[in-house]
């Protein structure tokens, strides 16, 4: 959650911020000193700090510096008050601050604007701690300096090599890869190139001193993403970092998104059968078994029809979520079309997966769902890949033992070789 420290020595505008900020879901802390300011970063982290221009014991001015040439901190700083003036602006903007904001302009959907925004930047900095980070640097001292600032950043998982041959011998996979591009073993073009290679999804920036047009369009059209120069400061190795990690996270999102269904977040039916063709012909390839159950909500169009269509998109979410739940990491589900889901079972023979298909039946009609009397009920279909069908029939196969559970009665599970 994001945490605001409001420093003002008025006690009413610290209650009016307080209230804003709460009102938007977020934590404040409110003072009215320096000190107590910095006894608030010292304990806990702050994401944002507001303060007026004078305070009980200093000014906004030694407060900036005091956070940043003593503490060591980069808070993102707003000045919110009563005074104005050009020379005023300039000296806080030369400070590093985001914005200079009269009390007099300052609203909601303003205060609501900043909010929304360090929170996606707050979103974006857990998103790049929990990357893999690769530093290749034939320099100790770089090595060291990159570390160092990663640190300082929050990122943890860091491995650190000297010569390509270190980097490349390593079975990990990383996430973002930082390269110098004049290495004794292998040239910089060369790494990057069987890095892209390997790793297609990766983010690669690559660095070195030397800089000139010729080069640096060699080591992107090699597959490089950014490029930095040497030296460099932690803000701009940080900013390239943060602008292609926000990059990477949109196309991870892009791509989960096509691939999944919107409303129960399980796989969509192009994906489900493509992830079934491939499992298909590791099986043949393997000799391994397979096998997969389609399942229906019973009577769903009773559902929509007694309760409306967002009752009937709460059962689908609910079941979505059920399945998710019930099955092995190295299992598959998609939702099939409409009321339908699909699951794929790898390595699992069909007595396996008809334990797993009942655990699932079993669980969907063991209580009501909130605002819905109607007891909802599931049929499933489940049968074993028989070698050289194609998917179309497999899936067909299961369809057809679907067909007869609603027969039999629904509510229950049918099964054949």
């Amino acid at each position: 959650m994001l945490h605001v420290l409001h420093v003002d020595r008025s006690e009413l505008f610290r209650k009016i911020m307080r209230e804003l900020v709460v009102r938007y879901g977020y934590s404040i802390t409110s003072v009215a000193t320096q000190a107590e300011a910095f006894s608030i970063v010292a304990e806990r982290p702050v994401d944002l700090v507001i303060t007026a221009l004078e305070l009980d014991d200093g000014t906004a001015e030694s407060l900036i510096r005091t956070l940043t040439k003593d503490l060591h901190k980069d808070i993102p700083t707003i000045i919110v008050t009563s005074s104005d003036s050009l020379e005023l602006r300039e000296k806080f903007f030369s400070l590093g601050v985001m914005d200079y904001i009269l009390k007099s302009e300052l609203d909601e959907e303003k205060l609501r604007r900043y909010f929304e925004a360090f929170s996606a930047e707050d979103e974006l900095s857990r998103y790049i701690r929990k990357l893999r980070f690769a530093v290749l640097d034939d320099s100790q001292l770089i090595l060291k300096i990159v570390s160092h600032i990663l640190s300082m950043n929050g990122i943890g998982n860091v491995k650190l090599f000297t010569t390509a041959g270190e980097l490349f011998a390593t079975q990990e996979l990383f996430d973002v890869y930082i390269l110098d591009i004049v290495l004794p073993d292998m040239s910089g073009e060369q790494v990057v190139h069987r890095v892209r290679t390997y790793h297609k999804d990766s983010i690669i920036i690559s660095m070195s001193r030397f800089s000139g047009e010729k080069s640096l369009t060699t080591i992107l059209m090699a597959g490089a993403d950014d490029y930095i120069h040497k030296p460099f400061d932690a803000a701009e190795l940080m900013s390239r970092v943060r602008i292609n990690a926000r990059a990477f996270q949109m196309r991870k999102r892009l791509e989960y998104l096509a691939v999944t269904d919107g409303l129960t977040g399980l796989f969509n039916h192009r994906h489900s059968f493509e992830r079934l063709e491939k499992e298909i012909h590791r099986s043949k390839r393997y000799g391994h078994p397979l096998s997969v159950f389609l399942m229906d909500i019973d009577d769903f169009k009773r559902v929509n029809d007694e309760y409306g269509h967002r009752a009937g998109d709460r059962v689908l979410q609910a079941m979505g979520h059920k399945i998710q739940s019930l099955i092995r990491a190295s299992d598959i589900a998609g939702r099939y079309g409409g009321e339908e889901f699909l699951v794929i079972l790898p390595e699992t023979v069909l007595e396996n997966a008809v334990k797993a298909a009942e655990k699932i039946r079993a669980a969907v009609s063991a209580k009501h769902l909130d605002g819905i009397p109607k007891l909802i009920t599931t049929s499933i279909g489940v049968t074993q890949y028989k070698v050289g069908e194609s998917a179309e029939t497999l899936v067909n196969r299961a369809d057809a033992l679907l067909y007869r559970a609603k027969m039999n009665g629904k509510n229950r599970v049918e099964f054949s070789t």
